[in-house]
This record gives structure tokens, C-alpha cells and sequence, in this order.
């Protein structure tokens, strides 16, 4: 009896590591998305975000193995534009930016497909598919802080690289469907003013300095030429009077 409740024990047990393996072999791992945040000197910034393309084409993205570069290749003009759209409504449903404390939506954004594994543009050769969206905006007025919401129903997990004005922050941030990221400090420097140019001197002053000196010349001329003046008529009455007396004798 106990040889038979031990046999029936066994068989069980196999099929239950069987049926877990068959389970574990259907799902499928689905990478993380990555969000690169870039802040430049003046206000701007720019994000990237690497999207794997199964986190929009079905609810539960483990159930679908990765998107083969075939799949978009062969999609009609229609076609790409219809899933670049579907991309961007993931995106605007599972990302939002807050700076401070308000909750902004993503700008709009320029999407391209490339080469999962090696982040390069999509080749012919590419095994696995995903698509780069990347979008630039300006930082609102007063704002010091930076964070990500992540919603809910991201159906991955994020991975946010932050830099600042050519520096990469040395910690990568995970963050998971329903949660914020850290607050990231914004150091962004005011816009550089060039400075003001030296305005050269006015010509209009010239005439008048001109006239100035002009007229001081002339009034020295003319006080010179006075003493002068007075002098030889001094000079002319004292001749004239000496010349009469010797005259009268």
C-alpha cells in the first residue's frame, strides 16, 4: 500500500515539474524599458526611450516571444505609421514628467526602429526589433526638480539613466508600473549673455568741442591783440606829446 501511494506520489510530482516547465518554457522574458533624460545648459532637454514593441501589441507582453526585425520591415508605409501611433499612445499612457509638482505629459515624439540587441538601426540581419522614440522639450519656468511617473499598467519596468550637461548621473534608477522615480536635481545654468559693446564716442560732440576750442582761440586772439592795441596807442600818445613840446620850443 505504501509502495503504490509513493509510486502515485512520484508520478505526480513529475507531471507537476513537467507542467511547470512547459509554463515557464511559453513565457517570455520582456526586457526593461530604458529612458534616457539628457539636460542641457539654458532649459533644454531630450529623451530616449527604448521601447520593446510587445509592451503595446498585447496586454500581458510575456505571452508573445520578441518581435522579429521581419515584422516591421515587412509593413506597408500605412502600416508603420499605425504602429509608430500605437507607440506613442503606450508611451503617453505609461510616462508622464514632473517637474517640482506638476505632472506634465510627454512631448511629441520622432519614432525609428532598430536592433534590440545592439541598439543600432534596424538591419537586415536584425533578429529582434524595438523602437527608439525620441522627443526634446524646454523645462517650465522655476523648475529645480525632475521626476518620472511610471503608471501602472506599463506592463514592464523602467530603468531611468539621468545626465546634466554632458555628466551621466553614476546610478541608474529602477522603477517598477505604479511607482515615481527619485527626484533628480536640476543644476541648469542661466542662458549666457554676451556682453554689452563699447558704444564708440558720439561725432556729434565733435562740432562742439570744435567750436569750444575755436572760440577760446578766438578770445585769446582777441585779448592779445587788445594789449596790443592799448600798448601802441599808449605808445602813439606819449610820441605824439613829446613831439608837440619840441615843436612849441
Amino acid at each position: 500500500m505504501m509502495h503504490r501511494f509513493s509510486g502515485n506520489w512520484l508520478r505526480s510530482a513529475v507531471l507537476g515539474v513537467a507542467g511547470c516547465t512547459i509554463g515557464l518554457a511559453q513565457a517570455h522574458v520582456v526586457p526593461n524599458m530604458t529612458v534616457e533624460a539628457d539636460f542641457a545648459p539654458g532649459g533644454a532637454y531630450t529623451l530616449r526611450i527604448n521601447v520593446d514593441p510587445r509592451t503595446f501589441l498585447a496586454s500581458d507582453p510575456t505571452t508573445l516571444p520578441p518581435v522579429p526585425g521581419s515584422w516591421y520591415r515587412e509593413q506597408t508605409p500605412a502600416q508603420v505609421a499605425a504602429t509608430h501611433e500605437k507607440a506613442q499612445q503606450y508611451l503617453r499612457g505609461a510616462v508622464s514628467l514632473i517637474f517640482n509638482d506638476e505632472k506634465k505629459p510627454l512631448p511629441a515624439c520622432q519614432i525609428q526602429a532598430m536592433d534590440g540587441a545592439d541598439n543600432t538601426p534596424l538591419k537586415p540581419e536584425t533578429e529582434e526589433v524595438h523602437l527608439l522614440a525620441t522627443m526634446e522639450g524646454r523645462l517650465p519656468e522655476g523648475a529645480n526638480t525632475f521626476r518620472v511617473d511610471f503608471a501602472k499598467n506599463a506592463n514592464t519596468s523602467m530603468i531611468l539613466l539621468l545626465s546634466q550637461q554632458g555628466r551621466a548621473e553614476p546610478r541608474p534608477q529602477v522603477v517598477f508600473p505604479g511607482e515615481v522615480s527619485r527626484p533628480f536635481e536640476l543644476k541648469i545654468a542661466a542662458p549666457a549673455t554676451s556682453a554689452k559693446p563699447v558704444s564708440p564716442p558720439s561725432t556729434a560732440t565733435e562740432p562742439a568741442a570744435t567750436g569750444r576750442i575755436f572760440l577760446t582761440l578766438l578770445t585769446a586772439a582777441t585779448c592779445i591783440a587788445g594789449i596790443a592795441g592799448w600798448r601802441l596807442l599808449k605808445y602813439y600818445r606819449h610820441h605824439h606829446r613829446a613831439h608837440g613840446r619840441a615843436r612849441d620850443d
